[in-house]
């Protein structure tokens, strides 16, 4: 993918305009006003940190400014919403002539094997294994060869996996959706519209990394693993898969994060209470109360230096002492109520929440809600690097 300007000539602005609703082109006009003042250009920094997100690889971000007609005066507005709609409500046959002309030749009738590895190369770091089977019969291969190929292989490398495998998050809203998406998912949870508009740029970046093209178990663990410990990646996974169709959508991340970080202290207690309950029966098992027991002090002796009783004490009798005091049903587990009031003067409890926050800031995109929240994340990774230089 060089960084040559390539125009989406296939797809024209008529075209594009007729899979946008009048409410959702408003939007969109209002947003670019507001971003770019009265230019009808956009710039590349602005579209990079605006439409994509800044997590973006830099090498990808400038393909896809080019791509779209950003040249060094900027993008202008007809070819940015002919772009958003090819990533957005593009068909497949749009976006493998997309993905052609991005590594075809200066002709643009066909792709050179040797230049096609170099591209990605630079961009991926690597060439897919499918690679040849796309140049079985020579070095080069027209279009029709290319798309046959192409959709055979969606999650050959990077940008095919965020065009063709679902991956493709950004602020033009499909038609699923409602024009009031934002303002209704803040309505239902303890954010902003602000926020969850920020949060679906990240949740795009975080799921383009999936192998599948979902947000499932395989792409979330390396995410939040370390710090979160492997033994507890899946129980965190499943708190957010709310309906637990085995990936996480871009409502059950709004909605958990909230309930983690925004909510009053009942509902991020019970988010926890979701990671520890594997079974999801409703109740902590003597064997889930030993789990989420070894699995705390494994998170204290990690982030902690401070000597409790609890690091001296046999784990059979720590659980069997909170099912003394805490288990009103005397059936050897506690509800949820249980752990709500054993949690909130428990240190090891609060420091999981702490970690939990750490995570969902720092890995997950949620924006601090106040300057206070904040300088204790920077302060957080200010100690973490200062730890990690020290060993």
């Amino acid at each position: 993918m060089g960084a040559k300007e390539s125009r989406i000539g296939f797809l024209s602005y008529e075209e594009a305009l007729r899979r946008v609703t009048d409410v959702e082109l408003k939007r969109l006009k209002d947003a670019f006003k507001r971003t770019c003042g009265l230019s009808y250009y956009m710039g590349q920094h602005c579209f990079i940190r605006e439409v994509l997100g800044d997590g973006v690889p830099p090498k990808v971000a400038e393909v896809i400014y080019c791509s779209f007609g950003g040249t060094s005066k900027g993008l202008h507005f007809n070819n940015l919403i002919v772009g958003l709609v090819l990533l957005t409500r593009g068909r497949d046959e749009e976006k493998a002539k997309y993905i052609f002309s991005l590594f075809a030749s200066e002709s643009g009738s066909y792709v050179i094997r040797e230049e096609m590895e170099r591209m990605l190369h630079v961009v991926d770091g690597k060439v897919p294994d499918t690679l040849r089977k796309c140049f079985s019969e020579g070095e080069k291969v027209n279009y029709e060869k290319f798309r046959n190929w192409l959709l055979l292989n969606k999650d050959a490398f990077t940008f095919s996996r965020w065009l063709l495998s679902g991956g493709v998050y950004v602020t033009l809203t499909d038609d699923s959706d409602t024009p009031t998406f934002y303002q209704t998912l803040a309505g239902v949870t303890h954010l902003e519209e602000s926020d969850i508009i920020d949060l679906e740029k990240r949740y795009w970046l975080l799921k383009a990394q999936s192998r599948t093209g979902r947000f499932d178990l395989e792409t979330f663990g390396p995410l939040v693993s370390p710090p979160i410990r492997p033994s507890l990646s899946e129980g965190l996974f499943n708190a957010f898969d709310e309906n637990r169709d085995n990936h996480i959508d871009f409502k059950e991340i709004s909605c958990g994060l909230s309930a983690c970080c925004r909510g009053p202290l009942a509902e991020r207690q019970k988010f926890c209470f979701k990671v520890f309950d594997v079974d999801r029966d409703g109740v902590l098992s003597r064997v889930e109360l030993r789990d989420m027991v070894v699995a705390l002090l494994e998170v204290w002796k990690d982030n902690r230096t401070d000597d409790i009783p609890e690091l001296h004490t046999d784990l059979s009798d720590i659980v069997e002492g909170i099912l003394n005091v805490h288990d009103t049903t005397k059936m050897g587990h506690l509800t949820l109520e249980d752990y709500q009031i054993w949690s909130v003067k428990n240190v090891l409890a609060n420091e999981f929440l702490n970690l939990l926050f750490q995570v969902c800031h720092i890995v997950l995109g949620l924006r601090p809600a106040t300057p206070e929240e904040e300088g204790q994340i920077i302060r957080t990774l200010e100690t973490d690097q200062s730890y990690s230089t020290s060993c």
